[in-house]
């Protein structure tokens, strides 16, 4: 007799101890919109930081050179993933100050320039 209860018992608090993690599981902490809108939302600052970037006028000067529009990358600036943004506008941030240095920081800014423009191209195309 105590046997089939024991076996109730020990497959009843089994059937517990499982249900409760998978059910715990089911459950999110966000709301399916939230997350839509978290993974469909533009990081504006960094967008914003390369999109003015790309509108100075050495820098358009120097992509026209090189046969490249900014408009064009401007455009799939906006087709970026957060991480490509954060790096490409680190590296803007750290090119500002080379611009405003005039002659004497040329090739390095040139260079700074041209490396990000073809990741762009990479990056996108």
């Amino acid at each position: 007799m105590f046997k089939p209860l024991a076996y109730s018992g020990i497959v009843t608090l089994v059937t517990l101890a499982v249900s409760t993690p998978a059910a715990a599981q089911a459950r999110s902490a966000v709301t399916a919109s939230e997350l839509e809108t978290a993974v469909t939302a533009t990081p504006a600052p960094n967008q914003a930081e390369v999109q003015r970037f790309l509108q100075d006028p050495r820098v358009v000067e120097a992509a026209n050179g090189l046969g490249v529009r900014t408009s064009d990358l401007a455009a799939r600036v906006g087709r970026l993933d957060e991480a490509t943004l954060s790096q490409i506008a680190t590296r803007t941030r750290a090119t500002d100050p080379a611009l405003a240095g005039g002659s004497t920081v040329v090739i390095t800014t040139t260079v700074i320039i041209i490396a990000l423009l073809i990741l762009i191209v990479l990056l996108v195309a």
